[in-house]
């Protein structure tokens, strides 16, 4: 089965997490094509389905979303975002921001959810570190060359080295209260 690109969910996300990272320092155009990867990859291999089935694709620094230019240009020329330059510890970050109220028809409150763990999970770092400590080290980044498409699969097979138990046991509890915030019916994960 091919997946389609859901073009109007994708807009919602890039909305989603420019008004949600508003307030944060290190969010800029960066950030915001690794919190889409993770959101997108982390949600189907929970899911098994990604939410906007985007392609992604392997880039010199990261995880990059093929269509992010075209969507993003698409949402400032409905006058629902714009892009702010500013100067980030020497260097030019482009900082989208929301510039109305949006109303989220298309994303469920479920994967709001989701996104707004990964937000967290990746709050604090910057886009080069996130990068460095996080992205580089994913099997399909390492194993593919830049322009190359990432499968979606490959959520499943993500780190070269073995994760530490303490970010392991962080990521458990991480699911386990997603999955408590579903209700009944959740199988926890236990810790090693």
């Amino acid at each position: 089965m091919e997946k389609r690109f859901d073009k109007e969910i994708f807009k919602e996300m890039i909305l989603y997490i420019s008004e949600r990272c508003d307030g944060n320092p290190t969010f800029g155009s960066t950030h915001l094509n690794k919190i889409l990867h993770y959101s997108d990859f982390l949600w189907y291999g929970f899911t098994g389905e990604s939410i906007s089935n985007e392609t992604y694709v392997r880039q010199e620094h990261g995880q990059v979303p093929k269509h992010l230019l075209q969507v993003r240009k698409e949402l400032e020329d409905e006058g629902n975002l714009r892009i702010e330059e500013r100067d980030y510890f020497g260097k030019s970050q482009k900082r989208p921001v929301v510039t109305t109220s949006i109303k989220y028809h298309k994303l469920t409150s479920d994967q709001q959810k989701f996104i707004d763990q990964v937000i967290d999970a990746l709050s604090g770092l910057s886009a080069t570190e996130v990068s460095e400590q996080i992205a580089h080290q994913d099997l399909s980044w390492q194993y593919l060359k830049n322009g190359e498409e990432i499968p979606y699969e490959t959520v499943f097979f993500r780190r070269k080295n073995p994760i530490p138990d303490e970010t392991m046991n962080w990521a458990k509890r991480v699911v386990n209260e997603y999955e408590e915030s579903l209700g009944s019916g959740s199988i926890a994960i236990q810790d090693r």
